[in-house]
Parts: C-alpha cells; structure tokens; sequence
C-alpha cells in the first residue's frame, strides 16, 4: 500500500525577547504597533530537540535574569511574582499586570467581549477574561500557586509535569479532524508545549477507499488518499472527479441541452442549477419558461393558462361540477351546464365584487370576465404631502399616475453642505419616510473633491459629512530633506513629512554670515547675527540688530526740514521723503500740508491755516475757545476768542458776536465808547445777585477773623472726583478731615526736633473702613504723599510716606485763600481712632544690603504685616503689643517707630513729656541713660512714661488687658515665655514672679511685685524694662 509522503514539520521561529513559534496563529491580527519585530530563526540549534527552541530561549534568560517586562521595562527576577500570557507566552510583573488590568487604556471595545471585566494583553492584544483581582502568582503550568523558588529548577516552575493538553484547538464543523487526546509530559515551562509525536487512531479518508494512520501533530493538514472522490453530486445524476477531499462535494458543473416544462423553449444550462434532481427524461423538461403552458386541458375544449410547470396540468375551471352560481355568485343556477362550453347565465343584481382599489365594490350588473377599473372620485395627495387632487381611484395605485406637486423640498442633504432641489421630496417635512423601493434624493451625489491631509490628492468619496478619510496612496520612493543627509526609507503613507534634519542649512546667505538654523525647504529665514544698523530715517546706529532686520525704526521724531523750508517732520522715524511730491518749480516753496502755527499779531493763539510759506497769515477771526468770567470769578463762560477778521466787516462782526452773547448766561459789562474794538474773549460777565453775597460774606468773614473750611480749595485746579469726595467727608466727618490734613501738614512741613532725626518720614493710620481709607488716598495724593495699604479685612490701614516730590497742595484745609500758611511748631496729639498705636509699630530703617530678616518671618511670621517703604527701609505692623516688643528686642535691626502725632503723659500736666516724630522730650530733672545702654532701652523707657505710670498694674485673673494679647504659636520660641504659669527669677537677691497666661501662650499683665522679709511692696519704677522682664 503506497503512503503519501507527510507534510515538513514546522520550525519555531522567535519573536524578540519571547519569539512565537510560526504554527501558532496569533490570535490578534492587528498586534500592537509598540511590539518588538519578530526576527525568523534562520536554522535552529536547540540543544534539546524534544524542546521548542523558544522555551529553550526563555528558561535560558529567565536563569540569567534578562527577560523585560514590557510595562515597567525592568527586568523579570527570579524571586519576583509574574504573570505569562498564554497567547504570546510574555511575562510581566504579578503588581504590573494588575495595573494594567486596572486601566482604561486596556479595556477591549470590540462588540463580541465587550466586558467591564475583559481587557487586553499589552504585548499581543489578545483579550484576557480573568479579572484584575483575580489575577495570581501560579508556575506555568497553573497546577501550583506561588511556585518555590528552587535554584535547581527553572525560575517560577513547579519542577512537576506540566500536563497541559498538546491540542487546544477547536475542531470546529471538520468532521474529519480529531483533537489530540495526549498532554504534555515536560516539566513544568515556559512558552509553548512541544508538538504530541504519537500516533492519533486510524482513520478512513473522506471518499472512504482507504484508512490513513497520522501523527496527533498532523491532525490539523487535510486528510485525502490521493484518490478520485467518486461520490454522487447534490444533481444525483453525475458523480464527483475531484482528487479525495474534506467537506461536500461542489455542485455539479456539467452542461446539458434541456427543454422547459412546456416544451417551448430549449437552453444549454449547468446541470446543479436545475430544479429535477435525479434522473429525467428529455420530454418532461427541466425547467420552468415563465410562459404560459398552453397546454390543452383534459376537457378538450379549453387550454391551461398557468406558466410553464411541471407534471400534469390541472382540470377546466369551466366544468359544470365547479360552477354553480352565476358570475356574481348571488343566484343558484337552477338547471345543471352539461358542458364547459354551456354559457354562464348572469343575474340582474349588482355584481358588488371588491375591486383591485380594496376600497370600492363594482358597481355594474353581473357580468362575465373581470370588472371594469374603479372610476371612484377620491382625493390623491403629492409625495411630499403639501398638495391634493381629485382624481379616479384606479390611478391612485398606478404607479405611471404618481402626483408630483411643483414644490422644491431646499432642505439639506445628508452631507449638511448641499441642499435638495427634488421636486415633491418625501423627506421635506419632519416624519417623512420613503417607499421600500424608492431612493433616497437627501443621499448627495456629487463627489466631495476636498483635498486630503496629505495636500497631494483628493477625496474620491460622495460628498459625506466631518472630516475626510486619510490618504490610502502609498510612497516607494526615499523620502529625504533639503540637504539629502537625512532620509526615511519607504513604504511610507502618502502626506509624511519631510524628516528634520539636525544639519545645519548649506545655502550661503546673502550676508555673507554662516547659517544659524538647520536644513529646511524653502526660503531661508533672515539672518539673525547681532550687528550695527542705522534706522531707517537716518537717526541712530542701533547695536544688536538681526543682521536680516529691514526697516527698522527708532520711534523719534523725525525732524527734518519740509519742503516749506519753515516746518519740522512731525512723524516718527520712516523711510525718506518726507514729502510726497516735490517743489513746483526750482527756488520756490510749496506749502507741506501741516498746520501753520505761527503767532497771531491780535491775540496770543496761532494760525490754524494751512501752511503757506509765500504769504503772510490770512487775517481772520481767531476761533480758539477762551473762557470768560465775572468779576469776582464765581460765573464763566466758553465763547470764541474772536480777534482779528478786520476784513469781513463791522457787520459781519456785529452778527457773529450776537449769535454767541444771546447763550451766556449773564449779559455782558459795557465797554468804553473810545471806538476801539474789543474781541469777545477779552469782555467780562456781569455779576449777578450771588456775586455781591458772596463779596459781603467775604469781607465780613475777614473783619471777624472767622476761618471756615474752605470748600473751593478742593476745586483748586484739581480733579472733579475726588473734589467732591473730600467736600462731602468733610461735610460729613469735618472734625476726621481736619485731623488727616493735620497729619499730612506736619509729615511735609514739619521739622524734626531733637538728635532723632531722619530723612525718612513716615506715618501710619489706624485700622479703618475702605471709605476712610479711600479718603486719606485721596487727601495723600493732594500733597503728593506715597500711599501703601496693607493688611486684611476689617483689620487693613493706610501707611503714607513722604517723597523729593511732597509739596503742599495749592489750598489746605482750613487756611484763608491768599494767605501763606506757615510750618506747624507742635505735632498733632495722637488719637486712637485715626493714629496706630506706636506700640504696634516696629521700624526697620537703613537695612543694609545683607540684612537677614529671616528672624521675623520664622518667629512673628502671620503675627505681623511687613510695608516695605523702598528697598531699605520696612515696618513691621503687629496685633499684639508684647509681640512688638519681643519683636523690638530680638531683632537686629529693629528701632522704635515715630509716626507724625506726639503722646502726652496721662496725668495731664504741662510740665509731663510728650514724645513727637522726631525726637524725645525727657522730663525735668530725669537722669540722662548711660551712652553704653542700648538705644531700643531708652526710646522704651521715655514711651513707658508716656504711656502712662511708671508703677505696672497688677494682673488680675476676672480683669480683661488693655490690649489683650492674640494666641500665638510661635510663642515657644520665645526665651522669656515659660511653660509654668508663674515663673520666679532671681535679680539682686530679691524674688520678681511675673505672672504669665496658659491660655495665650504670652504676658497678660505687667505687674511687678518685690518680696523684702515675707511682705510685698509694688515698686513705683522700672529703670530697666528688659532686664525686668528677663
């Protein structure tokens, strides 16, 4: 018995790091593009032929510690828990894949998984339905989780057979193939299990001549003997020729010569299409005409009217046994036909037979043969449903008789560009549907013709709607850059982008200058080199100027001379000339065009003609506006200047003047009669009634010495809106509008007392609301004080700052108009509604330029707000007194703040000190502090007596602080804060307890006491604050 030879085994072929063996398919055909390539094995040298090579490659790197997982890129350890695909047979990190299994990105769209829990394998894309949290650590062959890690075993095997079956495929409808019932007898491994080499049952081929014995590895070639098949086609009458084959036989393709069923008609026709199956005689005919058979019918006197049909045709419609009514039905026949030729005898009732229509009956007598077309009126509407018209029932259901209405449908097509022009659409109204058979005339027709991305062709589509489909043309040609040193090789996609050469650009430049840019198409971009060009009007040279710059421009005036000889070019820097055209002739000057703008010889305001360089300045009447008033100033008006015209006559004059005096508001004074003319802008308004009043109050007030507020100060040439601002707060708060104008009088005008001096003069307000605060802004402005506002709400304040520029504004409040107001002697008194409290206050003036203030912001940071005055000088604005002091001892720049107001003593008395801006007024007979002593002692020991007793009052548990002390967490920072709520100190033998607040972390009194032999004595001073309170 002769075998036919058996088919190659197939080799395995690696794919990158985990090669794919070639007999198996992938199970996605589209693999992901960030795959590593696959390169084929070209001859295999396992050291193991029972083993796959691919599993000899990774049980080797799995041993060596080099396989890569795929999505951390690190690599795969021996110890580490992983998971392999059973598609691709890669490996990943257990905590890895779970991530992955986790993302959106991975989840697969395809409607046949679509599953909340699917997802897909990132290096074959091949579908995973195993959930991410139940994803394991097993060994390859699953039998096993968490593997051992055995140095002598392959890493993350089991080391027990892998027992998997050899074949996992589907056999599908192949009747003929079996699955190999065998598995795998290796060791546990990775990658693929080796092919089954024993031999599957024996098994007949599929003609049934003989029986083939196969290897289980050879199951999936087709199974055939060589020989001819020999079984009967589906036509039963012809058997199959072709070589032993799987599957059914195709239909038979023999061609016979057959005639119809009526014996009309003979064609050449292929055997497997005809309706006889099995043997036919050539007189019975195999297929049907669609004629009429014609045949006569068993009666002899009529034929059949059927199409052309098989077997015998049936018996006469017109026999006596079948008809016993008349046509209509509605009357027996009372004498028996003998004959199918005996006639039909008819009735005389209506014959009310369902016509064609399905909607009328036939209204005629009985009658033989068909009834006549329903001549019915009904109403026929248009395709498009907008139109009617009466016409006969039967044409209803002609398709020939369709109504088409006139109508142009002018909606959209489906493209959304075009819009229909059918006439009667079905689809021009919402709801409209179309026929089964008719087309749709919203589908458009005409191509699109847009040009794709690639800018090369067209889209070859009907005009559709969004975006183009990408160019499917392909390059085969090296597609280069400019220079040719940098290429991409083909196929490419049609539209790819020239690759960006790193060279640089081999075209010379025009400038002789080397190129700074890279390769590129096109025009070269200008040169970019930095040199020394000249504007474009001739003005400056420029340094640094791109070499490929053109008209470049200085933004000066040019200046040059016009062609009148007499005006400058008042445009900036542009290209010459300044002039568009040239001089008339040669030695004359034309006019430039310009406003003349020379002096008048009437009035003090220039010519706006023209500019007329060969004659004089036309004599006509000065138009400039002018404002006119009373005598006493308190009504103007605006008219025309009016001077010069002597030309246009006295009568002219007259009318003009008249058109401008009927719209003032007062007449004006008379002039004198001494023939002279006077132009309109020099007269004054008569004063009226208001104007003597006011001249009465004024020299009342000036006999009286009375000094009210100035009100017209604020109007003094100043703005309109914060005139009428300041009028009404001082309408509304005089006495606060004194006080801030007090303050802003001594800042400017103000000299410094004593050796305190300084340049700098500043000063700060209290906490106010943002009208206050708006005022002072407005009122600071006025004397040309610096304004800075810091803080938060309801806690923000005003700090203004003197300036070189600080002046004192035309009119001050509460001065007589003309009259100088000389420099204040005294500052003002403090008051707590308008002053911040000096205590509050820490200067911080001359920082040299390596100051550190890092203390304040670690320490007081949030406790304080810094106002930086200019680089040099700050303040430092707290919330808490004890705070500010701390503050004043700790830091090394600090200083005790003046502001523009003096602190007198509490008891009242004259002879008690007061402490001003600038300098310290000590009380008589007080012993002068020691040159050693530290300058903050002094300045605290002077405020200590203006502030109030020198004796500190005792503290008191149900009485509230003057000014209570705000929680602060920076407090333990603090040396003299301790964690006891009294802490005792030793100083010159004698005991001193200051009491100290749990609850705010701070003083809360400043209460001394002194024990001598078990009694306590308040002291009535303190010589030295800082060592009192250490």
């Amino acid at each position: 018995m002769h075998r036919k030879p058996s088919r190659p085994r197939q080799e395995w072929v690696p794919r990158g790091a985990f090669p794919i063996p070639m007999s198996i398919p992938n199970p996605n055909p589209n693999p992901n593009p960030n795959s590593r390539p696959r390169r084929a094995a070209q001859s295999p040298s396992p050291s193991d032929t029972s083993i796959p090579q691919l599993v000899q490659e990774i049980q080797d790197k799995l041993s060596r510690g080099t396989v890569e997982c795929m999505i951390c890129y690190d690599m795969v350890r021996r110890s580490a828990p992983i998971w392999s695909c059973s598609s691709c047979y890669s490996l990943f990190h257990l905590h890895c894949i779970r991530k992955w299994a986790r993302s959106p990105t991975s989840g697969d769209s395809s409607a046949a998984v679509a599953s909340s829990s699917s997802w897909r394998c990132p290096g074959c894309q091949s579908v995973q339905s195993t959930k991410s949290d139940d994803l394991s650590y097993l060994c390859f062959c699953g039998s096993h989780r968490d593997p051992p890690n055995d140095l002598y075993l392959t890493p993350h095997s089991c080391g027990e057979p892998c027992r998997k079956p050899l074949d996992r495929s589907d056999p599908g409808d192949n009747e003929f193939l079996d699955r190999c019932p065998h598995v795998c007898v290796l060791p546990c491994h990775p990658g693929p299990c080796p092919p089954c080499k024993a031999f599957a049952p024996r098994r007949p081929c599929p003609c049934g001549k003989k029986t083939v014995v196969r290897r289980c590895s050879d199951l999936t070639s087709p199974l055939t003997c060589g020989q001819v098949c020999g079984r009967l086609l589906s036509c039963g009458r012809h058997r199959c020729e072709k070589i032993c084959h799987t599957g059914s036989c195709s239909p038979c393709r023999v061609l016979i010569t057959a005639s119809c069923f009526c014996s009309k008609k003979s064609e050449v026709v292929l055997c497997g299409d005809m309706a006889m199956k099995g043997d036919a005689s050539d007189s019975d005919g195999v297929f049907s005409c669609d004629s009429m058979c014609g045949k006569r019918l068993a009666c002899g006197n009529h034929d059949c009217r059927d199409r052309c049909h098989p077997g015998p045709c049936g018996e006469c419609e017109m026999l006596p046994v079948k008809i016993k009514t008349c046509y209509c039905g509605k009357l027996t026949l009372l004498k028996e036909r003998e004959s199918c030729l005996d006639p039909i005898p008819t009735c005389s009732q209506a014959c009310e037979k369902l016509l064609p229509c399905g909607v009328h009956q036939c209204g005629e007598t009985c009658h033989a043969g068909d009834c006549p077309p329903c001549l019915a009126k009904v109403e026929q509407k248009c395709r498009c449903g907008s139109s009617t018209q009466t016409v006969e029932c039967f044409r209803v259901s002609e398709e020939k008789n369709r109504f088409v209405c006139e109508k142009l449908c002018g909606k959209k097509k489906g493209c959304g560009r075009h819009r229909c022009s059918e006439k009667c659409c079905p689809l021009s109204k919402p709801g409209g549907q179309l026929a089964v058979d008719d087309w749709d005339p919203h589908l458009c027709s005409i191509p699109c013709g847009k040009r794709l991305q690639c800018g090369q062709h067209s889209c070859q589509l009907l005009c559709h709607s969004g975006h183009c489909p990408p160019c499917l043309e392909t390059i085969f040609t090296d597609l280069s850059c400019a220079c040719g040193k940098t290429s991409i090789p083909p196929p490419l996609p049609c539209g790819t982008p020239a690759p960006s050469c790193p060279h640089p650009c081999l075209v010379p430049q025009p400038c002789g200058h080397s190129a700074a840019h890279t390769c590129h198409f096109g025009d070269c971009p200008p040169c970019s080199v930095p040199v020394v060009k000249e504007c474009i009007g001739g003005h400056l040279l420029l340094r640094n100027i791109p070499c490929g710059s053109k008209d470049i421009r200085c933004n000066q005036l040019c200046g040059k001379t016009r062609q009148c000889g007499l005006h400058a070019c008042s445009r900036t820097c542009h290209p010459p000339p300044c002039d568009s055209s040239s001089g008339s002739g040669s030695g004359a000057k034309s006019s430039c065009g310009q406003v003349c703008g020379a002096p008048r010889r009437d009035c003090k305001h220039t010519c706006t003609a023209a500019c007329h360089p060969s004659a004089s300045c036309p004599d006509l009447r000065c138009e400039f506006p002018v404002t006119i008033s009373c005598s006493c100033g308190r009504i103007t008006a605006s008219v025309p200047c009016g001077a010069g015209g002597s030309t246009s006559g006295y009568h002219m004059d007259t009318v003009f003047e008249a058109s401008f005096i009927q719209k003032l508001p007062l007449p004006l004074q008379p002039v004198e009669a001494d023939g002279k003319k006077v132009p309109l802008g020099l007269r004054k308004l008569t004063c009226d009634e208001e104007c003597a009043k006011m001249e009465r109050k004024r020299f009342l007030a000036e006999a009286f010495d009375i000094t009210p507020p100035n009100l017209d100060a604020l109007h003094f040439g100043e703005n309109s809106n914060n005139s009428e601002l300041l009028s009404d707060l001082l309408r509304r708060e005089p006495k606060f509008a004194m006080a801030a104008e007090e303050r802003f009088k001594f800042l400017v005008m103000g000299k410094p007392k004593g050796s305190a001096s300084s340049t700098l003069r500043v000063h700060v307000f209290s906490h106010m609301v943002k009208e206050k605060r708006d005022a002072i802004r407005h009122m600071a402005e006025r004397w040309k004080l610096t304004v800075h506002t810091a803080g938060w709400e309801p806690k923000r304040f005003v700090v203004v700052q003197v300036t070189p520029k600080s002046k004192p504004p035309a009119r001050i409040l509460g001065a007589k108009p003309g009259v100088p107001v000389p420099p204040p002697p005294h500052p003002p008194v403090f008051d707590p509604l308008i002053d911040m409290d000096p205590r509050l206050v820490v200067s911080m003036l001359d920082l040299p330029r390596d100051a550190d203030i890092s203390a304040l912001v670690l320490r007081f940071g949030g406790e304080c707000e810094m106002v930086w005055l200019n680089n040099k000088n700050a303040l430092a604005v707290f919330n808490d007194p004890m705070r500010s002091a701390t503050a004043l001892r700790r830091l090394d720049h600090g200083s005790v703040y003046h502001g523009a107001v003096m602190i007198p003593s509490n008891g009242g008395a004259s002879g008690q000190p007061v402490s001003n801006a600038w300098g310290l007024v000590q009380k008589e007979g007080a012993v002068a502090s020691k040159s050693s002593c530290n300058p903050w002692k002094k300045a605290l020991a002077t405020e200590s007596e203006s502030w109030g007793d020198a004796t500190l009052p005792q503290w008191k548990g149900n009485e509230v602080p003057p000014i209570s002390a705000s929680p602060n967490r920076w407090d333990v920072l603090d040396s003299d804060a301790s964690s006891n709520p009294v802490a005792t100190e030793s100083m010159d033998g004698q005991n001193v307890t200051t009491m100290v607040d749990q609850n705010h972390g701070s003083l809360s009194s400043t209460a001394q006491s002194v024990s001598i032999g078990g009694s306590e004595v308040v002291e009535e001073a303190v010589d030295d604050w800082e060592e009192a309170y250490e």
